[in-house]
């Protein structure tokens, strides 16, 4: 069978189970298929409006453009060509041949190469069956594996075969996609990216050719994985880019349908209206869900199932292992292992017991002039075994490794609405603060604590902190950020420090539809904190715990997006974008 063709099932070698393409399916979209854009190139006159321009202005004009504009400008004339150049200074990996294809065709280029200072590694791999993707939440499912097809007409009345399960599952998730545009739209009242996203789902691709283009997605994710063409290209990477200075591991890439997070060669390469199950690849919690036990790091006696597991973790184990090996040939200063406020992280069971991952994360956080680092960590169940992996102490030994760090960012996806029974460590039990004399960002996300351990905590930040931000906490001894606020202005003395601290904090949209949305309040604390203001949690509170009238609302997948929390939704002020 010739490879490109989409009856080529990638489940072949999962599990055993099977998947076929509907006959009625369409031939794969190309990307050509895509909604045409305005043609920028200009006419023949056009060119000479533009060079006879002084290079300043040109040069103004130019680095106002998207790359996407720029490259049709290049197409114009010679002279714009030589002034047009790409601005190329993030690239993007993963198990995707387009990807490492791009990649590679950056780290080779003379020009482009220096000009890279971040790798971004989408480390959500596409499930291939709806066993797969259940068995990432549920990682004893692969202990038995999927269950066997009916064997008799009986059975199958009660029963779904392998592929009507896939169909259920792929299809749910298209429609989920299609309904949270619609909740969007109504959130954001149409502006932002809520009238492209409209657009694409107009004209969304039938499940068949879907489905069909999605089966040539992951037999060509399990060929590079195969191959380990996106570790090879990480390495060279790491080599070939001199002013390389940020490493980013994250399962959010692909944001929300027809709006990603990151704009990898791989999902601008989709076809126009593409509507799949988008993958977060990390065990993902959504809410309402609640926690479930995660799996062991290390089991010496299912070893086997326990690399199963920790597969769901590949970007990452790959990234960090080559960052700690290939350190004589890098410049990596920061190193985020990044959720973008998704309710998922590495497994903090790798912190239960010395191993590979862990002697990584510790060669990485040696690093002389490591200055940031951001870890995101999947939590699940740890009540359940007394918080092992912070009370054994493995995390906070790491991080004390890192002496140079000026920015630490420590996010979980700890359950804000049933706290465990089993309170966790402190946080002086998990951070190092002494170590980190050179501390000038500090962020904890998602955290039970108490509010006098947290202000005990606090007292001990050094003078150099610039900026506290602290989201989504629960509070064990019944504090409110009301006292902390007030014990903060009165105890701490930070009014008399030469610098004086922005304090931020974020408080979750109680209701909200999806991950990524909270109410945040920044000027109006530092204004209460160092100018005699109002405290701003005096007014009454609403479900959410802000009172209206302060904070603005923010989206963790939305970089512009800000509407102040003073109005109910429906009486937001329209906002041209």
């Amino acid at each position: 069978m010739d490879e490109d063709s989409p009856k080529q099932s990638p489940r072949a070698n999962s599990h055993g189970t099977r998947g076929t393409v509907p006959e009625t399916a369409q031939p794969i979209y190309s990307t050509n298929s895509r909604q045409p854009k305005p043609d920028l190139r200009l006419s023949s006159q056009s060119p000479s409006l533009l060079t006879e321009l002084p290079r300043e202005l040109l040069g103004n004009i130019v680095s106002r453009l998207e790359n996407s504009d720029l490259k049709n400008l290049r197409l114009s004339c010679r002279l714009l060509a030589s002034t047009s150049a790409l601005r190329i200074n993030r690239v993007f990996l993963s198990a995707n041949p387009l990807n490492v294809r791009v990649f590679r065709a950056i780290a080779d280029h003379e020009e482009y190469r220096h000009g890279v200072t971040e790798i971004v590694y989408d480390d959500a791999r596409l499930p291939r069956s709806a066993f797969e993707a259940q068995a990432t939440r549920r990682p004893e499912m692969l202990i038995t594996g999927p269950p066997p097809d009916p064997l008799t007409p009986w059975e199958a009345e009660f029963q779904s075969t392998a592929q009507e399960a896939d169909e259920e599952w792929f299809q749910s998730a298209r429609k989920a996609n299609l309904w949270e545009i619609g909740a969007h739209k109504s959130h954001t009242k149409g502006q932002w990216d809520s009238l492209t996203r409209e657009k694409q789902a107009e004209s969304e691709m039938s499940y068949p050719a879907s489905w069909a283009y999605y089966q040539n997605l992951v037999r060509q994710q399990d060929e590079v994985i195969a191959s380990g063409a996106d570790k090879e290209a990480f390495i060279y990477g790491l080599r070939q880019f001199p002013s390389l200075r940020t490493v980013t591991v994250t399962p959010a890439a692909h944001g929300m349908l027809f709006s990603p997070l990151y704009k990898t060669p791989m999902i601008r390469a989709f076809p126009f209206g593409f509507n799949y199950p988008l993958p977060r690849g990390w065990p993902a919690r959504r809410e309402p869900e609640s926690p479930l036990d995660a799996a062991p790091w290390v089991d010496e006696e299912r070893e086997a199932w326990a690399r199963q597991v920790r597969e769901n973790w590949r970007g990452f184990l790959f990234v960090a292992c080559a960052l700690a090996l290939e350190r004589q040939h890098h410049h990596v200063s920061e190193f985020l292992i990044d959720s973008n406020q998704l309710q998922t992280g590495i497994s903090c069971r790798l912190f239960e017991q010395p191993c590979e991952a862990f002697i990584d994360v510790v060669s990485i956080l040696e690093l002389p002039g490591l200055r940031r680092f951001h870890l995101s960590l999947n939590v699940e169940g740890q009540y359940l075994y007394i918080w092992q992996a912070f009370r054994r102490g493995l995390l906070k030994d790491a991080l004390s490794k890192a002496v140079d760090l000026e920015q630490f960012a420590l996010a979980t996806d700890m359950d804000m609405e049933d706290p465990d029974e089993e309170e966790p460590p402190s946080l002086e039990d998990i951070i190092p603060i002494n170590s980190w004399p050179k501390l000038q960002h500090l962020k904890l996300w998602n955290f039970h604590v108490k509010g006098s351990e947290l202000l005990l905590f606090l007292a001990q930040l050094p003078q150099t902190l610039k900026l506290l931000e602290l989201g989504v906490l629960f509070f064990y001894d019944g504090a409110r950020y009301l006292d902390l606020l007030q014990d903060m202005r009165d105890t701490l003395g930070w009014q008399e420090r030469q610098i004086r601290p922005s304090v931020k904090i974020a408080l979750p949209r109680r209701g909200y539809y999806r991950d990524g949305q909270a109410i945040e309040l920044n000027k109006e604390i530092d204004e209460f904190l160092y100018n005699g203001g109002n405290n701003p949690f005096a007014g009454k509170p609403t479900r959410s715990g802000v009172p209206r009238g302060v904070g603005v609302i923010r989206d963790a997948f939305l970089a512009d997006f800000e509407q102040p929390w003073d109005l109910p939704r429906w009486q937001f002020p329209a906002q041209s974008r």
